[in-house]
């Protein structure tokens, strides 16, 4: 690493250093420069008289790493490259080809292009092998090699040569890259008995417009009752979650409020419009334990206006907000300003006296099924907006109805972690599929037998002995033949026909989904008790929609 770079990330760690300075003017005993000058220092010697050769930048790295250790789980030092694909992430938007994939066998495996996408107009499809890139061979290549090379700029051409099934030659594909729009909303639809599902994956740029527009078809095609699906959900954009809250909530409601360290700090965000969802529709929200930050405020907010039922686990707790600093080697500190405070004055975060490890493991107990039901034990008391029912603070949103997913046996857990499905299913899907013209005919009809289980037990025990860690047996395989039932008609639809189609078999076998929509007449008599008390407060005079404080 040349020494110009060496000095430049010191420099950047010599100004992170200087902020340890006191606001209040006292000296202190090590002063800020003699800290710079030793961390140089000891830069210089490392440099000159280490045994092997060091790699600057990544010494710079840990050393930031080192220096935030000291502060929350959740400020952090953001490189250029991971600053880009965060910035797509939260955006929803990046420039390319448009298809989702894995890697399968050493192959790039397309799960499905993106709707409206150059991929999907130039017609690739779920299970195509791209084993070429402008010539080059992609057999063998690594994830983020795909990014680099399948990417670029709006209007720029790429070639891949793809091997599909059926085909003996490769099929050649010139793509001229776009700009695409990853949906933070994948699926939607009517899942029973007038029973709108969506599902949303992200607060992004335009998650609002989105859930918006998914809704409103929902309601054309006749629903009366609302499951919204945060499970999952990593957060984004605050002001998305507090637009997404304000689609169900009448105006001037407190949706969510900051608090930093100085006082007068406080910053409060309010819904503006009259709400797109109907008043009168039932809706019932699901949360997991991954459901964090952005999503965590619509559910707070829900919750603590009595306005939806939340149904699941208790979600991860992530309740401090981080505002962005550019860097100038071009990556970004993500600095905890702030905490999150739902209207009736819970704090979402919860406590990290642990080490950011166990902190963000710990966050994702309920990711393991066979996890035992959240308890509010030692969590503080509130109470809701209107009904003043209790509620729970100090550690995410505790569900209002716990509701878990089926238990897995350790031979399923092992089977769901790998990618054991997907492989079958690109190399049998098509075999086993071939009789159904359309997806609604295969939703309808197809429901996996032994023929399916005793052929994906063949493939299983074809595999190397090391691959799965755990002994393939008949009885192992006999007794979870109804989760390899589940899991092969989900993959057989993605490959078939992509995501939305497998995310429709999905929740149709999703004991969550299942249960929560069994538990709409609690919703409705939360909304009817709802209803009811603020007509009681309008007519007191008092305001149904008075600013909270």
């Amino acid at each position: 690493m040349p020494q110009s770079s060496y000095r430049h990330c010191a420099q950047i760690v010599v100004t992170l250093l200087f902020w340890t300075a006191p606001s209040d003017g006292r000296e202190p005993r090590v002063t800020s420069y003699q800290q710079a000058e030793a961390f140089a220092e000891v830069g210089d010697i490392v440099r000159h008289h280490y045994y092997e050769d060091t790699d600057a930048v990544e010494l710079f790295h840990g050393a930031i790493e080192g220096y935030l250790s000291k502060l929350d789980p959740h400020s952090t030092y953001i490189t250029p490259e991971q600053l880009r694909k965060t910035q797509e992430r939260l955006e929803g938007a990046f420039e390319g080809i448009g298809i989702y994939f894995d890697l399968i066998d050493n192959f790039l495996t397309v799960l499905s292009p993106i709707d409206g996408s150059p991929a999907h107009s130039v017609g690739m499809l779920p299970g195509d092998r791209i084993v070429r890139i402008d010539g080059k061979s992609a057999v063998g290549i690594k994830s983020p090699d795909v990014e680099d090379r399948l990417k670029g700029p709006k209007g720029s051409t790429v070639r891949v040569s793809v091997q599909r099934q059926g085909f003996q030659k490769l099929l050649e594909f010139d793509i001229v890259r776009d700009r695409i729009n990853v949906p933070s909303v994948p699926y939607a639809f009517v899942v029973a008995d007038n029973v709108g599902y969506a599902k949303v994956n992200r607060f992004s740029g335009r998650t609002t417009d989105e859930i918006r527009d998914a809704v409103g078809r929902l309601i054309g095609d006749g629903i009366e009752k609302l499951i919204l699906d945060l499970r999952g959900n990593g957060g984004g954009f605050l002001e998305q979650a507090v637009s997404v809250s304000d689609l169900f909530l009448e105006p001037d409601r407190l949706v969510v409020y900051t608090e930093g360290r100085r006082r007068g700090s406080r910053e409060d965000h309010y819904s503006t419009h009259d709400p797109v969802i109907p008043a009168s529709m039932p809706v019932i929200c699901l949360v997991n334990s991954s459901s964090a930050s952005a999503a965590e405020i619509v559910a707070g907010a829900l919750q603590d206006y009595d306005r939806g039922l939340i149904v699941g686990h208790t979600t991860f707790g992530k309740g401090l907000v981080q505002k962005q600093y550019r860097l100038k080697n071009g990556g970004a500190l993500l600095l905890t300003v702030a905490k999150y405070m739902t209207p009736s004055g819970r704090p979402i975060q919860r406590p990290f006296d642990q080490d950011r490890h166990s902190y963000l493991e710990a966050g994702h107990d309920d990711y393991d099924p066979n996890v035992d039901p959240d308890s509010t034990t030692a969590k503080p008391i509130y109470y809701t907006e209107i009904l003043h029912r209790e509620v729970y603070g100090s550690g995410g949103i505790s569900p209002d109805v716990v509701v878990s997913a089926d238990s897995l046996s350790s031979f399923e857990r092992t089977l769901a972690r790998s990618n054991v499905f997907l492989e079958f299913a690109t190399r049998q899907a098509t075999e086993f599929t071939s009789d159904f013209d359309s997806f609604d005919d295969y939703f309808g009809r197809y429901r996996p037998g032994r023929r399916e289980v005793n052929a994906f037990k063949k493939y299983l025990k074809s595999l190397p002995e090391d691959r799965l860690g755990v002994e393939v047996s008949d009885r192992a395989v006999r007794e979870s033949g109804d989760f390899i039932k589940e899991r092969v008609r989900q993959q057989f639809a993605q490959m078939r026909w992509g995501t939305y189609a497998a995310g429709r078999v999905l929740i149709d076998q999703d004991p969550v989904v299942t249960n929560a929509a069994d538990l709409f007449e609690r919703a409705i008599a939360l909304l009817d008790s709802r209803a009811y008390h603020s007509e009681r407060r309008s007519r007191s005079g008092s305001g149904t929609f008075d600013k909270v404080r």
